[in-house]
């Protein structure tokens, strides 16, 4: 059995399959989430997913999708495998491969609860492949509880100042968040642009319950708050939104990265260093694998920290795996 990246995961032996491949052809392919970094689908090849991302990627195309609930078993060839919650956003799997050895993929996951999800569910392996977007220790995010305390107390404040509030969130998972937040802590029906307004509408068809929320037009000076993706976010936008407002606008960012000069909430949607660390400790495996982010860097603490046998999976020469036996 092999596992090697060739644009995305593949895992081989007499058959195989994909995890969040592009530019493929008559293949059978995970997709473990609706970022546009993990999913690309055409009308060319098998996919497999839940429900969840199922509602967020749906558009034009008809492609062949299969929806899987989480928790059962399905066939890919030879292999048996199972989708697990990851935590990250609607419909986020971590992949269970089930045979000799088990394989579990984690993909982009956080361990913490959140407004909306519950964290990843830490499943035992005996190869565990695992992101590491922030698999270094300077990488450290508060208890969630404790950044909405932080960010309800900082809306008030710039309400109270009568500021027109601005925040900045990923258009698919983040933004859902913040809408959900700021109907609990501010009882604020938020703006929202047209894609997190799209995205909102499949959360609530998957029952995840946001609040209200209204989509952007030219009423600005009928509320408090709104919505933006962060790659819009820009001077020019801000002081067009203050003209629009009729006053001062005031805007924050919820990301684990540094802000770019603005307010920032470290509400990210990744497992931290020390998440990370406590799930390949909890996961036991005799093999871990990193990649995305600071992979080496976390294998080399998995190694000096846990004991247990760990390397970059895209590493030059170490792309291929053979120790699957």
């Amino acid at each position: 059995m092999r596992l090697f990246e060739d644009s995305g995961l593949c895992l081989e032996d007499k058959d195989k399959f994909f995890i969040d491949a592009r530019a493929k052809k008559d293949q059978d392919i995970v997709i473990t989430h609706a970022h546009s970094d993990h999913a690309k689908t055409t009308t060319q090849n098998r996919y497999f997913m839940s429900k969840g991302t199922s509602a967020l990627l749906k558009k034009g195309k008809k492609s062949e999708i299969n929806e899987i609930p989480f928790k059962k078993k399905f066939r890919l060839g030879e292999f048996s495998v199972s989708l697990h919650n990851a935590g990250h956003i609607l419909g986020s799997s971590q992949l269970k491969v089930e045979g000799n050895k088990t394989v579990v993929f984690t993909s982009d996951f956080k361990l913490q609860d959140s407004i909306l999800f519950k964290g990843a569910e830490i499943i035992p392996s005996d190869i565990l492949v695992i992101e590491s977007t922030f698999g270094a220790p300077q990488h450290f995010f508060p208890e969630r509880d404790i950044v909405y305390a932080e960010m309800k107390k900082w809306m008030k404040e710039k309400m109270k100042e009568n500021k027109f509030i601005v925040l900045g969130g990923y258009s698919t998972g983040k933004a859902q968040e913040l809408t959900r937040l700021v109907n609990e802590f501010l009882g604020e029906a938020p703006f929202v642009h047209g894609k997190i307004a799209e995205q909102n509408s499949a959360y609530e068809a998957n029952g995840v319950n946001l609040g209200e929320y209204r989509k952007l037009n030219n009423n600005l000076r009928e509320g408090n708050v709104l919505i933006m993706p962060p790659h819009l976010i820009g001077t020019s936008l801000l002081a067009a939104l203050a003209h629009e407002a009729g006053r001062k606008v005031e805007c924050a960012l919820a990301t684990g990265w540094n802000g770019r000069g603005y307010k920032t909430f470290p509400l990210s949607d990744h497992a931290d260093f020390n998440q990370l660390m406590r799930y390949v400790e909890k996961s036991n495996p005799k093999l871990v694998l990193t990649h995305h982010g600071f992979a080496s860097q976390f294998a080399r603490y998995v190694k000096r920290k846990l004991g247990i046998e760990a390397r970059e999976l895209g590493k030059k020469g170490q792309k291929t795996l053979n120790e699957f036996a």
